[in-house]
């Protein structure tokens, strides 16, 4: 949190909404850059008690970064149906724990993109709140992986925010549990809607 402080202009809003999502959950996050996993656990108020965080990892980097499945790394099963690929997120939240989900899948470089299926599915399957979490920043897709020049870093150029929102059922985006995946589709979409309305 000290370096993020002096890095960026880092400011968080709307944490106390995690208090009616309870100990368990998931968190529904837009992706903007590779910073945005340590954002996230920056972001969270009495730190020891919503960590470890979990997250998916595309198999690849899952691989090659070893030290990802010490700090919550999932591997993605990339190419397996949802409910092989899903079923590790959805005992962690069967367990008490909270998981983390981009929607979107990867980093959002600035085209919209059509949010997966994984998300309401492992909501669907698990009955956990869902808490949204909007990302603003200004390290696009551009500068995804520390942010411009070492200058804009010591300037405090670049910024962040972090905006949570009300938590949510999954029943709420179509009215009912999405049951096959045309429904998972739209609940999905729906998900991504709240994150990008979040305030």
């Amino acid at each position: 949190m000290f370096l993020y402080r002096i890095l960026f202009d880092f400011k968080v809003s709307g944490t106390e909404k995690l208090q009616k999502a309870g100990d368990s959950f998931i968190l529904a996050v837009n992706h903007v850059s590779y910073l945005d996993p340590m954002a996230v656990s920056l972001s969270m108020p009495f730190r020891l008690k919503y960590l470890p965080l979990f997250y998916m990892a595309y198999d690849y980097l899952y691989d090659i970064l070893f030290f990802y499945r010490f700090v919550g790394a999932v591997r993605s099963n990339e190419g397996k149906d949802l409910e092989f690929s899903c079923r590790q997120l959805i005992d962690i939240l069967a367990s008490g724990g909270r998981v983390v989900i981009y929607p979107e899948g990867s980093i959002n470089r600035g085209i919209k993109m059509r949010p997966r299926r994984g998300i309401s599915y492992v909501a669907a399957k698990s009955n956990k709140l869902i808490v949204p979490l909007k990302i603003e920043s200004s390290l696009d897709g551009s500068i995804n992986n520390i942010g411009g020049k070492i200058i804009d870093l010591l300037t405090r150029k670049h910024w962040i925010k972090m905006v949570f929102g009300k938590p949510f059922k999954v029943e709420e985006t179509i009215g009912k549990i999405p049951e096959n995946l045309k429904e998972l589709r739209l609940a999905a979409e729906d998900i991504l809607r709240r994150i990008e309305t979040a305030s």
